[in-house]
């Protein structure tokens, strides 16, 4: 016993000392080795060829808390709620076709002007429906939001600044250059839902933290998105890649237009 208890100590003053880095580099994956260049760069093939996924979080929205849980697909199919201060508005998409139905209180917060009682009591037990309204369908609309996650440009050193490098460093230290503008730096490997995710972090103007976890397996999905504005900031997750679900249309009776 007293020759184990001689190995633990031996152990521990060495990773102290070490920072044990044979064991990270036994448990790291190779994944989560590669620079934000490259990191980013497969994320952001596996997000556009998503076909469907759910969205949970919250976020800000001018200082107003929203909660979010939403099932959307490539197919312009939608499902799910939105809560804005306490009060909860359900949303349904078919194709051009978008139905709402919200409590009272969560009307009277998107509405410019107060609402009448009686009308707030319809919305409240009525799916609104609007047909063929851009601004509407731009609640569920998965396309427009998988290009969010496209990488425009990836710069190279070498054609960034004439091959000079800029004194870029390599490996988890250094910085990436993303779309010209946002530095991004690669975090430690850790785990998100009993999958291994890498890190990655940047800051838009030195404002605000933001922040992404990546699968280290492939597909490389982007599984947490995170700001630190304190207006729009927020944590989002990204799950049920893939994975097929249906959209119960509202019943014609219960259907009113605006």
């Amino acid at each position: 016993m007293r020759k184990v208890q001689k190995i633990v100590v031996a152990l521990s003053v060495a990773c102290a000392a070490t920072g044990c880095s044979v064991y990270d580099d036994l448990t790291t994956s190779d994944f989560a080795k590669q620079d934000g260049d490259a990191i980013v760069a497969a994320a952001s093939e596996a997000m556009l060829d998503v076909q469907s996924m759910r969205i949970t979080g919250q976020a800000r929205s001018k200082g107003n808390q929203v909660f979010i849980d939403l099932r959307l697909d490539r197919e312009d199919n939608c499902t799910g709620a939105v809560r804005l201060g306490g009060s909860n508005i359900d949303i349904r998409r078919v194709g051009d076709r978008v139905w709402l139905k919200g409590e009272s209180g969560a009307y009277n917060r998107l509405s410019s002007t107060p609402l009448p009682r009686y009308l707030l009591e319809k919305l409240s037990t009525t799916w609104l429906l609007f047909e063929d309204d851009q601004e509407m369908r731009r609640l569920c609309d998965l396309e427009d939001l998988l290009q969010s996650f496209e990488v425009v440009d990836l710069v190279e050193d070498d054609e960034s600044d004439g091959g000079k490098g800029k004194g870029k460093g390599k490996g988890k230290d250094r910085t990436d250059d993303l779309s010209g503008d946002v530095p991004t730096t690669v975090g430690d490997e850790t785990s998100e839902d009993g999958q291994k995710v890498v890190q990655l972090s940047g800051s838009p103007g030195g404002q605000h933290e933001e922040l992404a976890w990546v699968r280290s397996e492939a597909p490389h999905h982007v599984v947490r998105l995170e700001s630190t504005s304190t207006q729009d900031g927020g944590s989002i997750a990204f799950s049920e890649f893939d994975e097929e679900f249906e959209v119960e249309v509202p019943k014609d009776k219960d259907v009113m237009r605006p």
